[in-house]
């Protein structure tokens, strides 16, 4: 892809453009760059000798501007790598691979992308460079957010701003909290995540940079819908349609599901349905409407808004075409959340057999799906961070096979062995505890709200046992809803004394920014016994049958028992 250079004539940011692609568009400012306006625009093309101000700036400048275009943005990328190895300039060819290992994983190659992040990451840690060490924090914070490694992504993205540097240009700060804002949302601290979000507002209403303030705006509308929190969101919606209308923009795909689920959020489902029309139709027509993934969550959204309207054979028209895209594209995530719709379909059609089955269908797949995805995430993983260099340069990933990637917490792996270590080091008639912990309904949860929520209700309790687990007491989450507190040194009277001001906590504690008027509450499961009178696995054994007691006789309680 050929490739030349110009200053935007608006707001004079480097820029690149292709001979195959017809941009008439600043992606910066959105400025007009159509023909009429060639006669001020002095190009440069990729290739020819750069004054070494100008490539500079180049670089510099590439570090905020987003290309939508993954190809253009990869064309773009070698031409930053190409330009900074021209300058034998060690600190800009970091950065600029910094640029590229972005776009190989908007490519979808996530491993390669994060073992040149790890890489830079080390170059910057041996060299104390603080511009490269924070960027690279940046997208390693990405490269985990992509895994859904929330725990992981928050860390980097809090390592981004810790080290980036005074004089930063704030395009480029802008950058950062965007990582930031997003990070803090996955993990359910809404509040700070929209503090950030704000302020990146400001930047960008600072530096006239549009396109972040688009996307910004509707990362938080988006949010704000997610959240229940009304007028906020359609404040925010009318503040995309402001912009957008200002500059004289097409809204995106995703910006305009944003809006559509906003309009149903404030019970205008037909609104809903006329925002997503011309997308859709334009699809039936065969026709380019931008980044493939996000085409299903408008199907859904549409679907959605014709259940509200008692329109079912639009909604299974509708749902039908989303299948069909879904399996031609591999998305299957998409797919379970098709299984989900088609269920509340039937269900709406009081065809009340068939979506019990679709929605049995449904947990199973959706389960496989996660299965799947840990595996997935498991390889890259193994691929980016098992090697010696980083076994012997970071506790942090040698610790990471060890940590559950949604709660921050202990996997079972690891808690199993700390009792086993713990079992075989004590002394005999040493007392100790198990303290099993088991949300109440969380079913009804994912169900009623969703999976995202549900995620936020674990994070958050993950916190709470956290925060409970004094050492050398370990929290760990062993799978699903389900936790483990392991206490050593506890007897039964102090392991269920804990128990019950720990099942207080949880139940008097403020969910509703994550769950609404939806209780959140939890079962749990003690048994004590002292080292040398039986092993772990009947320990946890007797624990889980005290949580099941707890389950069948109300929930949220404690029930406890000493292992004779």
């Amino acid at each position: 892809m050929e490739l030349t250079f110009i200053h935007c004539p608006h707001c004079k940011i480097i820029i690149a453009r292709s001979s195959a692609k017809t941009e008439d568009r600043c992606p910066y400012c959105f400025g007009d760059l159509s023909s009429r306006l060639q006669a001020h625009i002095q190009p440069i093309a990729h290739g020819e000798s750069m004054p070494t101000d100008f490539t500079l700036t180049m670089l510099q400048h590439h570090e905020f501007v987003h290309y939508e275009d993954v190809e253009l943005a990869a064309a773009v990328s070698q031409a930053a790598v190409d330009a900074a190895a021209a300058l034998e300039d060690e600190e800009l060819l970091m950065r600029a691979q910094l640029i590229q290992a972005h776009s190989m994983m908007r490519q979808g190659r996530i491993a390669e992308a994060g073992l040149n992040m790890r890489r830079i990451n080390a170059w910057a840690i041996e060299h104390s460079n603080p511009t490269v060490l924070a960027s690279s924090h940046r997208l390693l914070s990405g490269f985990f957010f992509r895994l859904g490694d929330a725990h992981s992504a928050l860390e980097h993205a809090l390592h981004s701003l810790e080290y980036l540097p005074e004089t930063t240009f704030p395009q480029i700060r802008g950058k950062h909290l965007m990582t930031l804002a997003l990070a803090l949302d996955s993990s359910g601290d809404y509040e700070a995540s929209h503090q950030r979000f704000d302020e990146l507002l400001d930047i960008c209403l600072a530096t006239n940079h549009v396109q972040q303030m688009i996307y910004t705006l509707n990362n938080l509308a988006y949010s704000s819908c997610q959240l229940g929190y009304k007028d906020k969101a359609a404040e925010l919606a009318a503040k995309i349609r402001a912009v957008t209308d200002k500059h004289n923009i097409s809204l995106a795909v995703s910006q305009l599901d944003t809006i559509a689920r906003v309009e149903l959020m404030l019970g205008r489902p037909q609104v809903a349905v006329q925002t997503l029309l011309p997308v859709l139709d334009k699809h039936r027509s065969g026709g380019h409407v931008g980044d493939i993934y996000s085409l299903p969550d408008c199907q859904l959204t549409v679907v959605e808004a014709h259940l509200q309207l008692g329109s079912y054979r639009l909604a299974q028209e509708t749902l039908d075409e989303a299948r069909l895209l879904c399996e031609a594209y591999g998305l299957k995530g998409f797919l379970v959340k098709i299984r989900l719709a088609q269920s509340q379909l039937y269900a709406a059609e009081q065809r009340y057999k068939e979506a019990y089955e679709e929605h049995c269908r449904y947990h199973e797949d959706s389960e496989a799906l996660r299965s799947s995805e840990r595996e997935a995430r498991a390889r890259i993983l193994q691929t980016v961070f098992e090697t010696e260099e980083a076994r012997r340069t970071s506790e942090h990933y040698r610790e990471l096979s060890h940590r559950d990637p949604l709660t921050g917490l202990y996997n079972r792996r690891y808690i199993d062995a700390y009792m086993d270590r713990y079992l075989e080091q004590c002394e005999a008639g040493e007392e100790h505890t198990v303290v099993l912990i088991d949300l109440d309904h969380f079913k009804t949860i994912n169900d009623k709200l969703s999976h995202k929520t549900g995620d936020a209700v674990l994070v958050r309790l993950a916190k709470i046992l956290e925060a409970s687990a004094v050492e050398p007491a370990q929290a760990a989450r062993l799978g699903g809803e389900e936790f483990l507190i392991y206490c050593p040194g506890y007897n039964l009277e102090k392991g269920l004394d804990f128990a019950e001001r720990l099942c207080g906590i949880i139940r008097s504690a403020d969910w509703s920014p994550i769950t609404g008027t939806l209780a959140v509450t939890a079962s749990i499961g003690v048994c004590s016994t002292r080292c040398g009178q039986t092993d772990r696995a009947a320990l946890l054994s007797e624990a889980d049958g005290n949580l099941y007691q707890a389950k069948n006789t109300g929930r949220n309680r404690v029930v406890g028992s000493q292992m004779k």
